[in-house]
Parts: structure tokens; C-alpha cells; sequence
């Protein structure tokens, strides 16, 4: 027998099938990870096939080394949806294996030795030669079985003692594995009554389990219209057909409430996969899968690859997220086109569901391209009321504090009552920048092309790209003067400005810089769910996953943060931030407020987002979407070319302009194409490399694909990196 093998090479001249002999008596599986000799030396790789007709001479074949694996890590239809993701997102097969295998693998089980007695009638008088075996084996009659590290320990004594009383058949030394990760106990939960609008949306999707047909729906509900119950509903009909199911959730989501709701359902049937988790907690909760020891997976990005074979219904919550994404490294897949295809190949149903879908989901549902179902009403709870305050306003009556007077009375208004309010800021840090009043010196990092954030509480000017520090100085390094300015704001200047104002308030906050500690982000979601603090400080962690009844005012710092971004999508992120984080009031029996503050309060995505109206934001944005040939009207490739030397990154990025010039001349589509740059990326300079970027827009993506395959194999400088990604998320 002869076995197909993808090699653990990431290069375009290696980038196939090889064909290696199955020595006989080797246990082999198509699926299975190999040790195999390449040219001079032993490589890892992946069977895809076996065959007892190889396409080459048999003398010519060499033999498979070792076996690196007890079962399959992919089956069959992973390797089919492997094969799709290499070709779409144009990469190497053994960086698609790569990302769908699961973390912790060559950390493999975690065990411990256990020792525990074999005998129950033993006599003191036995061992009267041997005091220290008596006291072991009087030791084990209370603690039977023990750890066998325990014991040595309690006892001081040795394992050659141990040795003997095994060898004499009194003992047991033996391996137990454990469980690195336990999903905490919840409560089992009565499943509430359905409203009209959910019974109508899980009849719709359940129809489509029951056929096997791999249809694809986009459930558009309001914040608070129960899109949770109706997944639990879609998940408890899909186990009852002998099916599993998988649900995605953006990392900033996925909330221990989040996981009890699935839990208090599913029981220990529940698995669940994020970054939190070590690689060997990750692994424990794949085997767990793999093992059919559950029928749910809830996760990020990477539990679409859960390994199950009986595989039912895919929902990806918040669909329009950006984590669904791989930005920073090939392949650039995205969650929701790789669970369409899963969905496709294994007959499987596929539900996205948001309040606020992209652009090019809600387009594609118009279209007919997914059945629209929707959730107009909030179950037991009205909708917020939304009020805009103009800032430029509130400055010219005099108040320069980052607090409008409205949102003052409305904080202190609530503490009053014992209600909680929510502070939200999509930037961390005290200030965004510091600069000298004299002579304007604004001071840099000198790895990345960005000003450094300061943060007060270490006294440190911080690059929030590269992680680049410096202390602060109280004299201006250029000029001497010591009139320093702090100018913008971040989360932490606001939990000190609320420190001031509220000196009565018991505060937490919630970014990036308070939640590095494992655990950190369970400990402030339960203080403040259980009602220790009155006031939520936080960036876009807070604006998904808390459904706590007493928040009753979500008070929106500064909206126009990322409305003013250098990207096609600002509006678009900015329109969705806001109804999502406004979503957080009044999700009980209070009514809540939501105060959003701005400089810009005409601009359609803050209107919109006050009037909580999707429909009217996306009219709005498509007509410039379709104008300018944005996605959903056209496919786009970021090509960025990066190296330390400037002038090498201009010429290489003057080469990449030339390759899709001539590829798009040479296909002669008559689809519309066009490339902008090459020019300076946004962030022109990160990690000591400078950054050029080339954009293409083509209405059919196969014009990308093709020039994906040239910049592959373009000569460039050795030090230069040229990366592309199709269909970006983020043009930064």
C-alpha cells in the first residue's frame, strides 16, 4: 500500500502530494500525521489518500519512517474543506493543516501516577523488618488511592521502597489522565417560552436540519430579542437527529455568561475552545470532541475545525466581527466563508446572526443568497432611548470636562438610584499622545511610525503596536520646557476623571491592560454582574456579552474615534459599536438610556445608530459602497510590502504595481479592476519596518487569485516581505 503525504514544507516548489510506501504491518489512516524521509533528512506529514496503484515506479518510493499519531487528527471532509481553503485563500497545504490542527497535540495527555493498595488483610507483625513499607501501606488503608508524588512527599520516603511493595503485589502504581480544563457546573435552566418571531425562525432553520440540505440563514435581530434562546432551540432539535453542532463567537463574547448558557442547557455535553485556555486545555476539549464525549463546541475562530463527523448546524453569533478574520497570518481565512464550505460538504446548516450584520451578509441575504429571518421586538424589555450630545457645544458653553452635563446628571441620577452604568471607550491608556506646548514635539516610538500612548498609572509612554516603552518625562526632550500637554483620551484618564467626580463610586475597568491575568476578565464580569461596583469602565470588551437587568445607562465617551479611521469600513465599524454597546441598557425590567457624545452628530452612522436603525444606515452606505466599487461590489486585495530598507520596500512595491498590471492586461476580463498605489500603508512604519501597500479591486475574485499566484513567485530582496490577503477585513 501506498500513502499520498502533504510534507511540513511552507514552499511553492514543495506544495504537493509526495508518495511514500506503507511498510508492512504499519497501522496507517488517512488523516494521520507521518515521519517520512525528504531529500536528506526526516520530515513531518499529512496522509491524505491511500492507494495500491502509485503514479511512479515502486523502486523509486521510499518508506514511511514513523507514524506520529494513534488515530486520524481529519477525517475525510476536512481534508476535502483543506483542500478548498488552500486553493481560495491561495497558500500552502501544510499551513491550512497547520491551523486546523489542534493546539497542544505534541503536548498530548496530561497524566499523573496514582498508587493504591491491591490487598486488604495486612499485619503489622509482617513487617517488623520493614517499618517504613508498614507505613506506607498503613498510610494508603485512609488515603486510598493517592497521588504518588503526594506520597513520597507526606512520608518522605523513596520510590525504591515504593518499588518493592509493587514487586510483593500490596500495591498498585498506575497512570490516570486528567482534565486540564473543567467547564464550571451551572444550574440546569428551564428553557423559557418562545416568542412568535423565535418559533417562527427555529421552524424555518429546524426544516432544513430535517432535510440534510446545507442551507445558509442570517438571523437579524435587535440587541436583546432572545437571538441566544432560538440557537439553544436549533441546538437541542439538531442532537435530537443524532447531530453535533458548532457555535462561533467573537473572542470579546465569549463571557462566562455566554458559556453558562450553553452549559446550564447541555450539561457537560458542552466543550469549549478560546485563547484563554493553555494548548494542553485546548487539546483536552478537542479530544473531548473527537471522543464524541460531547455534542457542542462553543469557541473562536478556529472551532470551526471542531473534529466532528456527524456535524449538524454552524452558528456564528455577531457575524459581522472582524475576529472571524486571520489577518496576521496564512492563510487569511475567515470563519464564516470556511463554515460555508464545511457546511456545503457535510450537508450541514448554517446560521449567522447579528443586530447589526456586514454589509455584504445583508446584501447577499436581499439577494436571496441567504434566507432572512428576523427579530424586530426585545423579549420583556423595551429598547433603549438614545440621546446625542454635541460636544463642540458643551466646550462652548464652557465645560472642557470629557463628561457632557447630561451624561453627569444621568451618572449621578443612577448611583442615587443603586442602578449601573456603562462607560465606553474604544481606546486604552490615560491619553492618546503627549506633546510639547512650545515647540508642538510629540514624542514617537522609534520601532513603528506612531505617537506613544501615556499611561498614568505606570508613568510610561507606551506603543500599543510593538509593545515599545519609555518613562515619562516631565521636560520636553527638544525644546527643555516643562509645559507638557496630554492631549486625547483613553479608558484609564476616564476611570480617573469618574474617581474625582464620583468619589462615592465603586469603579471597575475593562481593557486590555487590566485583563492580561488569566482569569481577569471572569473576575471584573462577576464583581460587576453580582452588583460590587457601580461603574464599568471599558473599551469594545464591554460592548458584547453582558446582559445584566440593573445596567440601566450606557454612557458613550467619544464616538467618533473610529468613524475617523483611514478605512472604507469606519462608518460601517462605527454604526455597529454604537447600537452594540447601546444595547447593553435597559435589558431588564428598568428602562435603560444611552448618551453617545460626538463632535460629528450629522453624520448618518451616529443619526442612525440613535435611531437604531439598520435598515436606514445600510441604505445609506451602500449607495458609497457601490460608487466607489466597495465590497459588496467588488472583491479586494491588500498586497503590503515591508523590509528595513525604505528603498528596497518602494522598488519591491513598484515591481508588485507592474505583476498586477500585466496580469489583469494579459486576462483581458471585462469585469471593472482597478489598482491603487503603490503608496505608504496607513501605518507606514511598524517593528522597525517600513510599510508600503498596493490595492486591487476587481469584480471577479479569480483576477485576485491569479495575481496571488504571480506575487508568490515574484523575486524580491531577501530582507523584503511581500504579504497579500483577499477579501481584508482591516486595510490598516
Amino acid at each position: 500500500m501506498f500513502a499520498e503525504v502533504i510534507v511540513e514544507i511552507k514552499a511553492s516548489n514543495t506544495d504537493r502530494l509526495y508518495t511514500y510506501k506503507v511498510p508492512e504491518g504499519m497501522e496507517l489512516d488517512v488523516g494521520m500525521r507521518v515521519l517520512v524521509p525528504f531529500r536528506n533528512r526526516l520530515v513531518e506529514g499529512y496522509v491524505t489518500s491511500l492507494t495500491d496503484n502509485p503514479s511512479y515506479s515502486e523502486e523509486k518510493i521510499k518508506s514511511i519512517y514513523k507514524v506520529l499519531d494513534r488515530y486520524p487528527i481529519f477525517n475525510k471532509k476536512m481534508i476535502e474543506l483543506a483542500k478548498w481553503m488552500k486553493e481560495y485563500y491561495k497558500c500552502y497545504f501544510s499551513e491550512v493543516f497547520q491551523t486546523m490542527m489542534p493546539a497542544g497535540i505534541d503536548k498530548g495527555e496530561k497524566k499523573i501516577k496514582l498508587v493504591r493498595l491491591k490487598v486488604d488483610d495486612i499485619f503489622e507483625e509482617d513487617f517488623k523488618r520493614a517499618p517504613k513499607q508498614w507505613e506506607i501501606l498503613r498510610y494508603l488503608r485512609k488515603r486510598n488511592p493517592i497521588k504518588l508524588s503526594d506520597l513520597v512527599r507526606a512520608l518522605n520516603t523513596d520510590y525504591g521502597t515504593i518499588k518493592v511493595l509493587e514487586k510483593k503485589g500490596y500495591i498498585e502504581v498506575y497512570e490516570e489522565e486528567i482534565k486540564r480544563f473543567q467547564v464550571k457546573f451551572v444550574q440546569k435552566s428551564i428553557p423559557p417560552v418562545l416568542t412568535e418571531e423565535q418559533k417562527k425562525a427555529v421552524e424555518e432553520v429546524k426544516k432544513s436540519i430535517l432535510s440534510g440540505h446545507s442551507d445558509a440563514f442570517l438571523l437579524f435581530g435587535v440587541t436583546g430579542s432572545g437571538k441566544t434562546e432560538v440557537y439553544l432551540n436549533l441546538i437541542e432539535e439538531a442532537i435530537k437527529m443524532g447531530k453535533a453542532a458548532i457555535v462561533l463567537v467573537p473572542e470579546i463574547s465569549l463571557t462566562p455568561q455566554t458559556i453558562e448558557r450553553f452549559v446550564s442547557r447541555f450539561g457537560d455535553r458542552v466543550a469549549v475552545i478560546h485563547s484563554g485556555l493553555s494548548p494542553g486545555e485546548r487539546f483536552d476539549e478537542w479530544r473531548k470532541v473527537k471522543n464524541k464525549e460531547v455534542d457542542v463546541v462553543v469557541g473562536v475562530r478556529s472551532a470551526v475545525f471542531a473534529p466532528f463527523d456527524n456535524l449538524g448546524i454552524i452558528i456564528i453569533d455577531e457575524e459581522h466581527e472582524a475576529t472571524y478574520k486571520q489577518s496576521d497570518v496564512r492563510p487569511r481565512y475567515n470563519a464564516k466563508e470556511v463554515a460555508e464550505k464545511r457546511c456545503e460538504i457535510e450537508n450541514a446548516v448554517l446560521v449567522m446572526a447579528s443586530a447589526t450584520p456586514s454589509l455584504e451578509t445583508y446584501h447577499k441575504a436581499l439577494k436571496g443568497e441567504y434566507k432572512l429571518l428576523t427579530l424586530t421586538k426585545r423579549i420583556k424589555a423595551s429598547m433603549p432611548k438614545i440621546e446625542i450630545v454635541n460636544m463642540s457645544e458643551e466646550l462652548a458653553k464652557g465645560n472642557t470636562s470629557i463628561f457632557s452635563r447630561r451624561l453627569f446628571s444621568y451618572i449621578k441620577e443612577n448611583l442615587k438610584k443603586g442602578e449601573q452604568t456603562i462607560l465606553f471607550l474604544n481606546r486604552r491608556g490615560y491619553s492618546s499622545f503627549v506633546a510639547c506646548r512650545d515647540c508642538g514635539y510629540v514624542p514617537k516610538c522609534p520601532n513603528c511610525d506612531i505617537s506613544l500612548t501615556y499611561h498614568f498609572e505606570d508613568k510610561k509612554l507606551v506603543c500599543h503596536y510593538c509593545g515599545y516603552e519609555e518613562p515619562m518625562k516631565d521636560i520636553c526632550p527638544k525644546c527643555g520646557s516643562k509645559r507638557i500637554r496630554y492631549m486625547g483620551i483613553g479608558t484609564e484618564r476616564v476611570e480617573m476623571d469618574v474617581k474625582k467626580f464620583f468619589p462615592e463610586a465603586r469603579i471597575l475597568r475593562m481593557d486590555v491592560d487590566t485583563t492580561r491575568k488569566k482569569g481577569s476578565h471572569e473576575k471584573i464580569f462577576y464583581e460587576f454582574k453580582s452588583g460590587k461596583a457601580d461603574i464599568l469602565i471599558g473599551t469594545q470588551m464591554i460592548s458584547k456579552g453582558f446582559d445584566i437587568p440593573n445596567v440601566t445607562l450606557v454612557g458613550v465617551i467619544l464616538a467618533d474615534i473610529t468613524l475617523n479611521l483611514p478605512d472604507f469600513r469606519s462608518s460601517e465599524r462605527t454604526f455597529q459599536l454604537l447600537t452594540q454597546v447601546a444595547g447593553r441598557a435597559g435589558r431588564g425590567e428598568k428602562p435603560g438610556r444611552v448618551v453617545i457624545q460626538t463632535y460629528d452628530d450629522t453624520h448618518y452612522s451616529i443619526v442612525t445608530a440613535k435611531e437604531q436603525d439598520y435598515v436606514k444606515f445600510f441604505k445609506e452606505e451602500i449607495k458609497y459602497r457601490e460608487a466607489f466599487k466597495y465590497p459588496p461590489f467588488a472583491h479586494l486585495m491588500n498586497i503590503v510590502v515591508s523590509g528595513e530598507n525604505e528603498e528596497e520596500v518602494k522598488n519591491t512595491s513598484a515591481n508588485t504595481y507592474l505583476i498586477c498590471q500585466k496580469v489583469i492586461n494579459k486576462l483581458q476580463i471585462g469585469s471593472y479592476n482597478k489598482i491603487l498605489g503603490p503608496a505608504p500603508a496607513p501605518i507606514s512604519k511598524l517593528n522597525n519596518r517600513y510599510r508600503w501597500q498596493v490595492i486591487v479591486k476587481s469584480e471577479d475574485r479569480k483576477v485576485l487569485e491569479e495575481i496571488a499566484g504571480h506575487i508568490e513567485n515574484m523575486r524580491h530582496p531577501k530582507e523584503v516581505r511581500v504579504a497579500f490577503d483577499i477579501d481584508p477585513l482591516n486595510i490598516m
